[in-house]
């Protein structure tokens, strides 16, 4: 009996210990807001990161997402971030652009010539220079990961094909809202008007906009395609997504805690990048299904909208910094060095 009782005894301190244990274990909340679909590329990196977190960090980690914009536009996410109501969320160059206009550098149409440079750019020193920039901006957002947000922008509009230049004459396109944006857009003769992710079925369903420069990867899963019937993929622009977080939240975790937010959040991105290759094709079939029309613009019209890239770098080098640019288009011809030279010794040459 007496054996029994100290049997029992035991096992109730060790019960006691591992309450006493849990109980002062400390748990962290992340919440994540995006504006994309449930079925999108935001929610896909979203949905690994919490995925990721929650199980690697065994429960000290707690996640939510909030998707489909239910925190406001990309400047109210950022805002939602800066402040603490958001841990952390994912945006385009248009989310932070009012409070870093420097980053609309990577806006700049036809700068970047394809796929292996953009995504090797991304995690060039460039970036590394921009998150100083930003935290030192805002106090307290800090760039954890740059990823792509939807493949390469080009006109997605309603009521006719954008084929060349003359066929944008007096469009009324949706921007997000950059400045860099709406001069490209107006300097193209377009009528530049910047609408919310949010606003933007609404808006192009009752003609307050006539396209938008988007992918194909943005317009399906938010069924854009049920007002938009025409493609033009001049893909003047990668659509660069940024992935940021509060910064005091970050540091208030243990430091094996914010190694783990960060290894999260960078593959969050690797895997919202891949998904949008691997959508792409599907999601312009299913456009095409659904009574879209693609069309690839030829090199001789897609050289009629270079003006325009032209007019947005000119207007950000004088009214923004030509210092940002030198920067950009220097990472830009380092990265393409890079690439060539790995592909000559790919070749033997």
């Amino acid at each position: 009996m007496l054996k029994l009782k100290s049997k029992l005894l035991a096992a109730s301190v060790a019960v006691a210990s591992l309450f006493a244990a849990g109980a002062g274990a400390q748990e962290y909340t992340m919440k994540i807001g995006h504006v994309g679909a449930l079925d999108g590329d935001d929610q896909q990196g979203a949905a690994f990161i919490k995925s990721f977190l929650e199980a690697r960090s065994n429960g000290r980690i707690k996640v939510e997402i909030y998707p489909n914009g239910q925190m406001g536009d990309f400047r109210a996410h950022i805002e939602a971030v800066q402040l603490g109501t958001l841990e952390l969320t994912a945006t385009t160059g248009g989310g932070i652009a009012a409070f870093v206009p420097e980053i609309q550098v990577t806006d700049i149409p036809y700068t970047l010539r394809d796929d292996l440079v953009a995504e090797k750019v991304s995690d060039s020193p460039f970036f590394d220079d921009m998150r100083n920039l930003v935290l030192e901006r805002t106090g307290n957002v800090r760039l954890l990961s740059v990823s792509n947000s939807g493949r390469w922008r080009s006109f997605f509009t309603t009521k006719k094909l954008i084929k060349s230049v003359d066929d944008l004459k007096g469009v009324k396109m949706r921007t997000i809202n950059s400045p860099l944006q709406i001069e490209f857009v107006n300097a193209l003769g377009g009528n530049a008007t910047p609408i919310g992710w949010g606003e933007l079925y609404t808006s192009l369903q009752t003609g307050v906009v006539e396209g938008t420069k988007n992918a194909a990867t943005d317009i399906v899963p938010a069924k854009l395609d049920e007002v938009i019937k025409y493609a033009s993929l001049d893909e003047h622009a990668y659509l660069f997504g940024f992935w940021w977080v509060n910064d005091d939240w970050l540091k208030s975790l243990p430091e094996d805690l914010q190694n783990l937010v960060v290894d999260a959040v960078r593959q969050g991105g690797i895997i919202q990048t891949q998904w949008n290759k691997e959508q792409e094709a599907g999601m312009l079939q299913q456009f095409v299904e659904n009574g879209g029309t693609v069309y690839v613009p030829t090199a001789e019209e897609r050289a009629t909208f270079y003006p325009g890239g032209d007019a947005a770098k000119a207007w950000f080098s004088k009214e923004v910094s030509a210092e940002w640019l030198g920067k950009w288009e220097s990472a830009i011809a380092d990265v393409e060095a890079e690439i060539d030279a790995e592909r000559a010794r790919t070749i033997g040459r």
